[in-house]
């Protein structure tokens, strides 16, 4: 598999100079998780003054190990060369002037290279060099199975609501972390903040400040957010590995104040609400309005409310897990989500952040729009049934002809074994074991109970039954108990049998039954 499947987007950081009003700036992605021998591919987003534009652009790429700003080229377009090092593995994709776009491909990563790359553009008219500027922190390579510590480049964050600024180590024991330490500031690079906010050996940060999960995950997670915490953030990991001090991520996490876009610009529109697409998938549209062309855009959807869960994050852990694998961008900002079901039922936020380049500095905005509500139980299909629906029918259905199945067989075969009560020419037939029968008392029901059945020494009557078994009953010494019981009344059919359904045994055992008359 190559690198750039492997890519994880940590992204958006810039560089730049301004000066008599004049502003030239620069983004690239942070960092990438690469593999040796792969291959990565690192773009480069650029602009500047419109009176340049008639110029010739030109670009350079630089490598180095903690800022590569002044680190020697690699590759050379003015002059066409490119470093021994990366003869025959590098190659500089063709620059967009208009959209303000160039990238460079790595073929057979080794160990040695990088780890820090950054992109130089310069302005010449004719041979005459007119201006230049280079992105300064630029975009670290990290080989996937060598201990790295990561951060995401930008957290959105709400007034008052909680939120979690990732600290992805990657190294697969957690028990060699011994000590993180979280500092804040206002650079883009983690050697220039200052300020301390330690977890050091397991100790919990006091107050609205935490480390989620010591030393399974050293996240910082700040409560309450408000508007003191809206600076850069970085975590240094030290372990227990030999000669390993702490490590840092090359770029910081900055904080930004995210806005609902209903009275301010960049305004960003989304539908009421939407329904399920017919193969039981849902695609959620967004769009946005700017005056101004951004340097950089990043998408992020929110579900349940704006200071809700990830549905939709370029970092994938940052997703909640019951959409983690399941979303994805449509175009630039359109959220697609596979396989809906009920629990996806809610109101999506789309979240843009743009970066522009204004004066000396990069200036990010975020705004989010006023969100679409889910109908999953809309139509999907056309018997406005969804599929998932019609397949629970399917299923209860089968499911109740098997028990008609069943009950059926179960009956057959009681019948064959003469459990079950059959008639034949509208009277009772007798199949074998004529007794005398003991009777107890008429109980509360008002229904006789035989108690005991003694088996005759007669061999037994056989009888065309169809597999029921009968029994003559003493019906002198019943009607004499009745007719004491009913003072003298006599029973209208002296000739009267009574009978019992009675499972068979082998005889001479007892049996239990209960007597109708």
């Amino acid at each position: 598999m190559k690198a750039s499947r492997l890519l994880l987007l940590i992204f958006i950081f810039q560089g730049g100079r301004s000066g008599d009003g004049e502003t030239f700036c620069t983004a690239q992605r942070g960092s990438i998780i690469v593999e040796e021998k792969g291959s990565v591919t690192i773009p480069c987003n650029f602009t500047y003054p419109e009176e340049y534009r008639s110029g010739d652009v030109r670009v350079f790429w630089r490598r180095g190990l903690e800022r590569c700003g002044n680190g020697e080229f690699i590759y050379n377009q003015t002059k066409g060369t490119i470093h021994t090092n990366y003869t025959g593995r590098i190659s500089s994709e063709e620059k967009n002037k208009e959209k303000g776009t160039t990238a460079i491909t790595i073929r057979n990563l080794r160990r040695t290279d990088g780890p820090m790359f950054c992109c130089r553009i310069e302005i010449y008219k004719g041979s005459k060099y007119i201006d230049g500027w280079h992105n300064r922190p630029g975009t670290q390579i990290l080989f996937k199975d060598e201990f790295s510590v990561q951060q995401t480049d930008v957290v959105p964050a709400i007034i008052g609501e909680d939120i979690t600024i990732p600290c992805l180590v990657h190294y697969k024991d957690p028990n060699i972390i011994e000590e993180v330490t979280w500092s804040a500031g206002s650079s883009d690079l983690c050697v220039e903040n200052n300020e301390l906010i330690e977890m050091r050996y397991k100790s919990p940060i006091t107050g609205r400040l935490s480390v989620v999960n010591f030393p399974q995950d050293l996240s910082l997670r700040i409560n309450k957010v408000t508007s003191d915490d809206i600076k850069q953030y970085c975590c240094k990991v030290r372990t227990k590995l030999r000669g390993n001090n702490g490590v840092s991520p090359i770029h910081s996490t900055q904080v930004i104040l995210a806005a609902e876009s209903k009275d301010s610009k960049p305004k960003v529109e989304q539908p009421k609400t939407t329904s399920p697409d017919q193969d039981g998938s849902a695609t959620l549209s967004c769009s946005y309005q700017s005056d101004t062309d951004p340097l950089w855009t990043a998408v992020f959807w929110r579900a349940g409310g704006p200071g809700g869960i990830y549905a939709y994050h370029p970092l994938p852990v940052m997703v909640d897990p019951r959409y983690r694998g399941r979303t994805e961008l449509r175009g630039s900002t359109d959220l697609h989500i596979k396989g809906v079901n009920d629990a996806d039922n809610t109101t999506y936020y789309c979240f843009v952040m743009l970066r522009f380049c204004v004066g000396n500095n990069i200036r990010p905005i975020i705004r989010y729009g006023s969100g679409t509500r889910l109908h999953v139980n809309s139509a999907v299909n056309n018997n406005n049934v969804s599929p998932d629906d019609t397949m629970t029918w399917l299923y209860v259905l089968a499911a109740v002809l098997a028990v008609i199945i069943l009950f059926a067989v179960v009956i057959i075969i009681l019948k064959k074994k003469g459990v079950v009560c059959q008639k034949h020419s509208g009277r009772e037939d007798v199949k074998y074991l004529t007794s005398d029968v003991a009777l107890r008392d008429r109980n509360t029901s008002n229904n006789e109970q035989i108690q005991r059945v003694i088996s005759s020494p007669s061999p037994p009557v056989e009888e065309d039954t169809g597999g029921i078994l009968y029994a003559h009953l003493n019906v002198s010494s019943l009607q004499q108990k009745t007719s004491q019981e009913s003072k003298g009344k006599t029973p209208d059919d002296d000739a009267q049998v009574l009978y019992a359904a009675v499972k068979p045994t082998t005889p001479p055992q007892d049996i239990y039954s209960t007597v109708h008359k």
